[in-house]
């Protein structure tokens, strides 16, 4: 049996055409063909694991085909990855809107083709996998959210807030709460400069993460189609599928309102204690760095005030035995033996000032690291 994907190809350049089935036919079964309308005629006749679709093409642009598509139940579950020599924001976007599950910019390598493509797969496995649980299961679960209230579960959101200590409990708080809705999501968080995203099925959709890293920058409500996007400043949380009617989505927005300003203020106050923490552990780090420095700054302090006692030692000894040979008188000697013992009381008062100042460094760390227990 053939358990190979079946890929259709869809591009009016021939020439591209047979690059596709040269990088492509060992792993896949492909068809090709060369225009909107025939990929809507091949798809009725054998429906795709998936299609590469060119977006550039006379009569029907891929734009249109995928829109096409995505409106039949029978052909809206078929994933669709671009293939366009354009790539700016705003074809990005229309993509996304027309309902495409990633990107390709021509020209591209093997290697960048093999792996969107095997990514936009293992994502279709997974939501199969999730789809094929039992209706009887999916039914009492939508009866048990049916029976509660929509701000019951805003607040028990809000409780669970409190408590969380990473990204991914946030992410699926945020996703617990949104499904009690029956809303799919996906979720960007700012973390230290670096994009995080999470999707509440699991399934990863590289197309939607660079929409969400998008969004993030944009107005702090955007909605297009039946997506709807919040923002904050250091989050995004991204609606996929809207309910019906009017009042419902503007429920939804202002609780979905509410549930990106309590993320925010989570995200807030966990990254400035992560904050606080590197830093306390910096300080720790450099106190204690103090305290080696100051105990090895001691231990060659005394080291030294040895070795100079030592000799001072020897030169006064030196001299008691220079100062016979010198011929001096009585009153000379005692002179002479009084600006060396001045000199010697000199050089031990620098040393105990020396003492003096690192009791002092040592205080200072005593009373920064009695700060810090506290």
């Amino acid at each position: 049996m053939n358990n190979k994907a079946l890929i259709l190809c869809v591009d009016d350049e021939p020439v591209n055409l047979t690059i596709m089935e040269e990088l492509l036919q060992d792993n896949y079964e492909l068809n090709t063909v060369n225009s909107g309308e025939s990929c809507l005629q091949q798809v009725d006749l054998q429906k795709p694991d998936l299609i590469l679709l060119d977006v550039n093409m006379p009569d029907m642009d891929g734009l249109e085909t995928c829109a096409r598509l995505k409106s039949a139940a029978e052909t809206a579950e078929i994933p669709i990855i671009f293939v366009s020599a354009l790539a700016s924001q705003a074809e990005l976007m229309a993509g996304y809107e027309a309902g495409g599950d990633d990107y390709i910019t021509k020209p591209f390598s093997e290697e960048i083709l093999q792996k969107k493509i095997q990514i936009v797969l293992a994502s279709q496995r997974r939501k199969q996998e999730l789809e094929s649980i039992s209706d009887r299961a999916v039914e009492a679960l939508m009866n048990n959210m049916s029976a509660t209230d929509e701000l019951g579960m805003v607040v028990e959101f809000l409780h669970r807030c409190r408590t969380v200590s990473s990204l991914d409990e946030l992410a699926r708080n945020v996703f617990d709460c949104l499904r009690e809705f029956e809303l799919d999501s996906s979720l960007l968080i700012l973390d230290q400069a670096e994009n995080r995203v999470w999707f509440s099925d699991d399934i990863e959709r590289p197309m939607e993460s660079q929409i969400l890293a998008s969004l993030r920058v944009q107005d702090r409500v955007v909605r297009f189609g039946t997506r709807l996007a919040v923002s904050s400043d250091h989050a995004t949380v991204l609606l996929r599928n809207l309910p019906c009617g009017e009042d419902k989505i503007e429920r939804v927005q202002q609780y979905l309102a509410i549930l990106i300003e309590a993320l925010e203020s989570r995200i807030n106050t966990m990254q400035s204690a992560m904050l606080f923490e590197q830093r306390s552990q910096l300080l720790a780090r450099v106190l204690q760095t103090t305290r080696d420095n100051l105990a090895s700054t001691n231990d060659l302090h005394q080291q030294q005030a040895t070795r100079a006692g030592e000799k001072i030692l020897a030169l006064g000894d030196d001299i008691k035995k220079s100062i016979t040979n010198l011929n001096l008188t009585k009153q000379q000697e005692t002179g002479l033996m009084a600006v060396v013992k001045a000199a010697v009381a000199q050089i031990e008062s620098l040393y105990a000032d020396k003492t003096k100042i690192d009791e002092q460094f040592q205080a200072v760390i005593d009373d920064l690291s009695r700060a810090m227990e506290e």
